[in-house]
């Protein structure tokens, strides 16, 4: 375990004052934010909330910026001189955005389009809008890379997978997959959602090889804000054969600003600079430590406080034999995202109680539909979904486990407990 305290970090989150009898378990939908987030967003907002790209002093700050959390979000990538980023509102946004541009490369109903029903339906649905072939990469607990295997031909263009299944939490081998894709269909792009992933561990597209790789910041600490990393060999396939999407008149070569169309929210990229002082502050790095560096010590720390967390709840859940738990009982390659369902309880009603406890958490698909309709479950009741991220501790996982321990033994669902945890 890290030296570092995890109440220290815990203590720079200001939800858990604001609601100390709360455990937070819905991070899967969006992490809370540190106060170096929050002071960063306040602190544009009050000295550089102007244009950017002028000469004068308050705008030339706005655009160093700017600049400054592309920079960042580079180096979380650790894609830093092998590629560019580009921000946009959500993954959602994102891959739509690149899926349309991939239009004028996908362009024969012959070619193929590898996808997976464990995805969130942002790097699924908007690829399926291309006039390719849609073939569909199928599991249910558990995604086996010789099946996919079998899937590649000369055919494949595009190859979108998540890095891990935003209802599962396994960790998927991106580097064994980019190198079976460049074996079977070189012409085939990678493009990764790491959505799932980008939260709990570090990114490595070098290390990898992808050709693109997106996550939302809103998921990792940060605004309501997402990004797109791109290969410059990727990128520039698209711009070779069409025009970007932006006015005519920026320059092909600006790839983010050819792709962020509009004007991003310059305050979103003041709070992504506060996620770089909170991974500075987790790895107490000297001033002058790589930035890179950084970064990976601080999802070393993170990965220390997260892995008794996962370890204890799956364990529970694997003894209780009216639940059926989405992946496998191994947590070697877990995330601490667990979705179950009951064969006695509705989701709907588990939820319910949760909540009575103060246990944030939810259920339904979660955007993962394609994966709890190939369950056989009703879509709308779905799984329940806990998801924890390093500033949950192991006292709220076990308060957590003595309320299902209830619940699912509970016979009228109307459980009776000592109420929530106390910070």
């Amino acid at each position: 375990m890290s030296a570092v305290k995890q109440e220290e970090l815990r203590s720079e989150f200001p939800f858990f004052r604001e609601h100390p009898n709360w455990i937070f378990l819905e991070n899967a939908g969006g992490s809370q934010v540190p106060v170096s987030v929050i002071t960063s967003i306040s602190t544009y907002y009050s000295r550089s909330y102007v244009q950017i790209a002028a000469q004068y002093e308050q705008s030339k700050e706005a655009t160093q910026i700017v600049k400054e959390a592309h920079d960042f979000c580079r180096e979380i990538m650790n894609g830093s001189g092998i590629g560019e980023v580009v921000f946009g509102s959500s993954t959602t946004q994102l891959v739509h955005t690149l899926a349309h541009a991939f239009d004028k490369l996908i362009t024969n109903v012959d070619d193929e389009i590898v996808l997976t029903n464990i995805a969130h339906e942002a790097n699924y649905g908007a690829w399926t809008k291309l006039q390719g072939k849609v073939i569909e990469w199928k599991a249910h607990d558990r995604i086996n890379i010789d099946d996919l295997s079998a899937l590649l031909s000369e055919r494949t263009r595009i190859v979108a997978i998540p890095h891990a299944s935003n209802l599962i939490g396994e960790v998927l081998d991106v580097e064994a997959i980019v190198k079976l894709v460049r074996q079977k269909c070189p012409r085939a792009r990678v493009i990764v959602d790491g959505v799932a992933y980008a939260p709990h561990r570090a990114i490595d597209v070098h290390q990898w090889d992808v050709d693109f790789y997106v996550f939302s910041l809103y998921k990792v600490y940060g605004p309501h804000f997402a990004v797109l990393y791109g290969s410059n060999a990727a990128w520039k396939e698209l711009i070779d054969i069409s025009a970007g999407p932006n006015h005519f008149f920026i320059p092909q070569t600006d790839v983010s600003y050819q792709y962020e169309l509009g004007c991003i929210s310059h305050e979103a990229c003041a709070g992504v600079l506060g996620i770089k002082s909170y991974f500075e502050q987790v790895a107490n790095a000297p001033k002058d430590q790589p930035t890179r560096k950084t970064i990976e010590q601080a999802y070393n720390i993170f990965a220390d406080f997260e892995r008794p967390l996962v370890e204890r709840l799956v364990q529970y859940l694997f003894t209780k034999p009216d639940v059926i738990v989405l992946g496998q009982r191994s947590t070697k390659n877990r995330l601490p995202t667990i979705s179950f369902s009951s064969t006695r309880l509705s989701s709907t009603d588990i939820v319910k109680h949760l909540h009575e406890h103060k246990i944030a958490c939810r259920n339904g698909h979660m955007y993962g539909y394609r994966l709890v309709t190939a369950r056989g479950l009703d879509i709308i009741d779905g799984v329940v979904r806990l998801s924890a991220l390093h500033y949950n501790t192991i006292a709220e996982i076990d308060k957590c486990i003595e309320i299902l321990d209830l619940i699912l033994s509970n016979t009228d669902h109307t459980p009776e407990t000592s109420g929530p945890i106390q910070d």
